[in-house]
């Protein structure tokens, strides 16, 4: 009945026209992959269990930006992307284009080889990253937390390295 009343008022073909978009708003063209909305949808509804999960940040993207341009960046992410995942991992945008999360289907040395192989990726597509690994304990963590938990690490990690440089920097004088 609701549906014989929403084809006579229109709104059937409107409402699908939203689930659309709403479909759309899910995936990240640019990069080929998942937004953060939709991944956090996707651990939502999970298994119980400890999966693998890394934080990735890619390295000097507004220097690559400006050389290169947006579009050629986004090309260059989403080939180095592309290297082929298991139909359980979740490859997603999690800030900016920069910070991308992957949740692993696989023990924390698949996870490895499968960053191995997306560090040769990104090297041959004139990319590079760093990374930060942990598990996450689903349906007893918030996937955001266990996020911000690698993110934290990856920006400890940092200052450390660039108090690390600088103190080997040579002095002008």
């Amino acid at each position: 009945m609701r549906k014989l009343i929403g084809r006579l008022f229109g709104f059937h073909a409107e409402l699908a026209e939203l689930q659309e978009q709403i479909r759309e708003l899910q995936w990240d063209r640019p990069l080929g992959m998942l937004t953060r909305g939709a991944f956090i949808q996707h651990c939502a509804v999970m298994p119980r269990g400890v999966r693998n999960i890394a934080f990735i940040e890619l390295d000097a993207i507004n220097v690559l930006n400006d050389r290169y341009g947006y579009t050629e960046v986004d090309d260059r992410v989403r080939a180095t992307f592309s290297v082929p995942f298991r139909r359980s991992d979740i490859v997603a945008r999690w800030y900016s284009g920069d910070e991308i999360v992957i949740l692993f289907d696989s023990d924390r040395q698949g996870a490895e080889r499968k960053l191995r192989e997306l560090a040769e990726s990104a090297s041959a597509n004139g990319l590079s990253f760093q990374v930060s690994q942990g598990e996450w304990e689903v349906g007893q963590q918030a996937i955001e937390d266990a996020v911000a938990i690698l993110s934290k690490a990856m920006a400890g990690q940092k200052r450390r390295n660039k108090r690390r440089a600088d103190r080997h920097r040579p002095s002008v004088g």
